[in-house]
C-alpha cells in the first residue's frame, strides 16, 4: 500500500549497531502498513531534499530503520534521541513478490529490505534463506548477527571470506530457490542477476538511488529499463524500488550524492 502522505512520529530508540551503522525505531503513525522494498523519506532541518531510508521492519506499532552515516542528512539522524520528533513522507515504492522458496541476498546496508522480507516470510512459514555480505566484521549489525543464515566478509574477518557473489551458486544448488531478492551495490545486483538467469530463476532487485521528491516528479532517480523491448526511463522512487532483475541496464546506473 502507498500512502505518500506527511507524518510526524516519535523516536523510540536510536543507537549504533556497527561501523557507522545505526538502528532507529520510531512509532508507527496511524497504523501504517508497509511491505518489504518500500521506504520512507525523512525531513532534515535546513536541507532542501529529504533522505530516503528503506524500512527494515514494521510490527507492533514500531517501524525499524537501518541507516549508514554517509553525509549531513544521515549524520543528523544519528543525533536524534528517544522522545524527539521526526517527520517523513510515505509509504513510497513497490515491494518484492513472494515465491515458494525465497533466497534473500543483501550486501552492506542493502540488507534492510531483504531482512524485512525474511521476517515476513518466516512469520508466514514460507521457506526463506537470508544471506548477506559485508566488507568487514565491523559492518555487520551486531543485533542481527545470529539471524543470518549465511554471512560473508570481503576481508575474511568474520565467517566466509570474499564477496557474497562468490557463494550464490552454492546457495542456489543447496537451497533450490524459485525466487531471489537482492539489494546492495549495483555490481552485486548485476552479477547475481546474471547467475539467476543462468539458472532460470526469477530474480528481483531493489535499486538504491539518491532521491529528491520521492514521488516521481523531479526525475532525479531515473534509471534505464527495458519495457516490452523498448528502452525507457523509470523513476526508482515511484516505479521501483523493486524491479525484475532482467529489465535493468545496470551499467547505466549512476550513484547518487552522499545522504
Amino acid at each position: 500500500m502507498k500512502y505518500n502522505k506527511l507524518f510526524d512520529s516519535i523516536v523510540i530508540d536510536n543507537k549504533p549497531v556497527g561501523k557507522n551503522l545505526y538502528l532507529m525505531k520510531i512509532q508507527t503513525p496511524d497504523g501504517i502498513i508497509s511491505n518489504p522494498g518500500q521506504f520512507l523519506s525523512f525531513l532534515v532541518p535546513d536541507k532542501t531534499f529529504r533522505r530516503p531510508i528503506s524500512i527494515l521492519n514494521n510490527h507492533s506499532g514500531v517501524i525499524e530503520l537501518l541507516y549508514k552515516i554517509k553525509g549531513d542528512g544521515t549524520k543528523y539522524f544519528s543525533t536524534l534521541k528517544s522522545g524527539e520528533s521526526i517527520n517523513f513522507t510515505g509509504v513510497h515504492g513497490n515491494s518484492f513478490k513472494v515465491g515458494k522458496r525465497n533466497l534473500l541476498i543483501g550486501a552492506g546496508v542493502g540488507m534492510a529490505p531483504v531482512y524485512y522480507m525474511y521476517s515476513m516470510l518466516k512469520e508466514q512459514n514460507i521457506p526463506a534463506l537470508l544471506a548477506c555480505g559485508f566488507r568487514e566484521e565491523g559492518e555487520i549489525p551486531v543485533c542481527f548477527k545470529s539471524e543470518f543464515d549465511f554471512i560473508s566478509t570481503d576481508d575474511g574477518s568474520y565467517s566466509n571470506k570474499g564477496s557474497i557473489v562468490n557463494y550464490v551458486e552454492n546457495l542456489i544448488n543447496n537451497f533450490k530457490p524459485d525466487n531471489i531478492c537482492v539489494c546492495g551495490p549495483v555490481i552485486v545486483m548485476k552479477l547475481i542477476s546474471e547467475i539467476a538467469q543462468r539458472h532460470n530463476i526469477f530474480c528481483q532487485v531493489s535499486m538504491e538511488k539518491m532521491m529528491a521528491c520521492s514521488i516521481g516528479a523531479c526525475r532525479g532517480c531515473v534509471i534505464k529499463i527495458k519495457d516490452n523491448g523498448v528502452i525507457k526511463n523509470s523513476a526508482v522512487c515511484k516505479e521501483g524500488t523493486v524491479y525484475d532483475s532482467r529489465v535493468v541496464f545496470y551499467d547505466l546506473v549512476e550513484g547518487g550524492e552522499d545522504a
